[in-house]
């Protein structure tokens, strides 16, 4: 189960910082995994506002990964928040 210290890391994450996660990509990207979704449900119950942020950087994966994709201004903007989180 979802140990609370792991969850604890993500109190003050916003989409971008998921999309550069890589526990979160793994998630994204193996849906199915009952370990990965338990531990991204417990989070959401104990950051309700996560949902939301969660839900648009899957978003922004999952149109990426299937080639819709974004903009060119959209990307160039999500890089930009990409290294900016990096960075701090």
């Amino acid at each position: 189960m979802a140990r609370l210290d792991n969850i604890l890391k993500y109190e003050f994450f916003h989409a971008e910082d998921f999309i550069s996660d890589t526990f979160f990509l793994e998630w994204v990207t193996s849906p199915s995994n009952r370990e990965y979704s338990a531990f991204w449900n417990k989070l959401v119950e104990i950051y309700p506002d996560k949902g939301v942020e969660i839900e648009i950087a899957k978003d922004i994966l999952l149109n990426t990964c299937q080639g819709q994709g974004l903009n060119p201004l959209e990307e160039e903007e999500l890089w930009r928040k990409i290294n900016k989180s990096l960075l701090s």
